[in-house]
């Protein structure tokens, strides 16, 4: 393991946030750029909610784990495999042979990456701005605008949590090696405050009427708690957390 990096221990173990939902840290994973792995370590997350009438969504599947995946099933039936954006997608396969009955969600251009990188993946269903009848009692959902890094992104409605992926990254510069803690650092994407993925921004600028509408419907969740795929979750204050980095709500 590279000096200065550290998991979010214990990983591959269910963590509730919440009745009915809750968070599963899983292990390194590290950064391809051109076909190339950098020396970049990068925690990964799960979250995982369970639906009225017991079945499981998992947001963002982490390496399958037999031990996890047994202790899952205590919990529900293991139905929704969900890439909430076309970097979030990995490990679907291998959940889904573990689990052939589970439905496989596609986010934007998902297919096209797997495909460019040889990922054994099929997806069954695509999501829409609009939840789909399995789970919108339960749970409500957006697309962040973003361009190229667009996102879906998730809300639940009894425990109140915002459900992300990259659209907000809060890193513990104390679990990153360097150089990578130094360039994390620069980015303004690190503990306590965390900011919005800076490959939004721009996307962002862009098209203001569609993220002025996604930001609208965001803070009118009023989240109580923001979980997060990447560094610290926001365990309180979610309304505020999102106003301070969405940039408060529209007038």
């Amino acid at each position: 393991m590279t000096v200065g990096a550290s998991l979010y221990e214990p990983i591959n173990v269910y963590k509730p946030i919440a009745p009915d939902v809750g968070i599963v840290d899983g292990p390194f994973e590290y950064l391809t750029v051109g076909g190339v792995r950098l020396p970049l370590p990068f925690t990964t997350r799960m979250t995982i909610v369970r639906l009225s009438n017991d079945d499981l969504f998992l947001h963002s599947p982490i390496k399958f784990n037999v031990a996890l995946a047994s202790e899952l099933q205590r919990m529900g039936t293991i139905r929704h495999l969900v890439s909430p954006n076309q970097f979030h997608y990995a490990h679907i396969g291998e959940w889904s042979k573990a689990f052939p009955d589970a439905i496989t969600w596609a986010s934007p251009l998902v297919r096209q990456r797997a495909r460019a990188r040889q990922i054994d993946v099929t997806f069954a269903r695509d999501l829409d701005p609009n939840p789909p009848e399995e789970w919108r009692h339960d749970i409500d959902q957006t697309l962040f605008p973003g361009g190229y890094f667009k996102e879906f992104v998730f809300f639940h409605k009894a425990s109140k949590s915002l459900i992300l992926a990259d659209a907000i990254i809060n890193i513990e510069l104390s679990k990153m090696p360097e150089p990578w803690r130094t360039a994390t650092k620069l980015t303004g994407m690190y503990y306590p405050r965390g900011q919005m993925f800076f490959g939004m921004w721009l996307p962002l600028l862009l098209q203001r009427r569609r993220a002025k509408a996604a930001f609208a419907k965001i803070y009118a969740w009023q989240p109580e708690r923001v979980l997060l795929s990447h560094g610290r979750c926001f365990e309180s204050r979610g309304s505020e957390v999102i106003g301070r980095i969405f940039g408060g709500p529209a007038s």
